[in-house]
């Protein structure tokens, strides 16, 4: 008899270096080990390349979960790493557990006050399955629907939505909720189907910020399949949820939650 297994999307914003940023790498990798994802994105990835002070989230998670990784840099700066100001970046990746085919980083609509915006995309074959994912994290400014908007259409306007798949997958902090006028859009896009990971609850867990803030827990870390509409509907997951959203001791792994999706 043959058992098929369904594959774990997951997306989670790391928080670049804040907090205890070494003890969070192992709560991240412990969580991470946990859901057993086979693909994912992530955001705000701490990267500092100076040899004597090397840091690399993705890299860390992928050596620690056994997946694939490729990365792209956004967002560069000096920041503050071992009490010195480093120049370091706060980029995109996507790990997989299977092979890279393709790669390709999309510039979205940027300004000064909200910084570098981009799309990191990759084509990939995790577990015999063909599968199209896109990472993004989209602006963070207050009153800035109108710019997280044109950034995510963006991404969607991407010919590689259009490539053979069998699973083509949209994830990322969008600091938005689906109700948003950035999301609410997406029900009506013209050529593509999407569903949200959390359509089957009235409410989807809040994921940010954690630890939780009463009355500020929102929604804004989400996942969509998405298929074009000449092909037929977007897959509903079979499962979904959040996860590293406690405490590892007295360490939060993020101050997002994770949101993971069964396929």
């Amino acid at each position: 008899m043959t058992t098929t297994r369904s594959l774990r999307i997951l997306t989670l914003n790391t928080w670049k270096n804040d907090g205890d940023y070494p003890a969070r790498i192992i709560a991240m990798s412990a969580g991470l080990r946990e859901l057993d994802p086979d693909v994912v994105l992530l955001q705000e990835v701490f990267h500092v390349s100076e040899p004597a002070a090397e840091a690399d989230t993705a890299r860390a998670l992928a050596e620690a979960l056994g997946l694939t990784t490729v990365y792209a840099p956004a967002r560069a700066k000096p920041r503050l790493w071992r009490d010195r100001s480093l120049p370091s970046e706060s980029g995109l990746a996507v790990l997989v557990r299977g092979e890279i085919l393709a790669h390709h980083t999309l510039q979205l609509p940027s300004t000064p006050a909200g910084g570098e915006r981009i799309a990191l995309l990759a084509s990939a074959v995790v577990r015999g399955c063909t599968v199209t994912a896109a990472c993004v994290h989209l602006s963070h400014l207050r009153g800035d629907d109108a710019g997280r908007r044109a950034q995510l259409d963006q991404a969607l306007a991407d010919p590689v939505w259009f490539s053979p798949a069998d699973l083509r997958v949209l994830g990322g902090d969008f600091n938005a909720t689906r109700e948003s006028a950035v999301c609410s859009h997406l029900n009506n896009h013209p050529t593509l189907d999407l569903a949200e990971a959390f359509a089957s609850l009235a409410s989807p867990p809040p994921t940010h910020p954690l630890p939780p803030v009463p009355g500020r827990g929102r929604a804004i870390d989400l996942l969509y399949s998405l298929k074009p509409r000449q092909f037929g509907t977007a897959p509903a997951p079979i499962r979904v949820g959040i996860g590293l959203d406690s405490p590892v001791g007295n360490v939060w792994p993020s101050d997002h939650a994770a949101v993971w999706a069964d396929y």
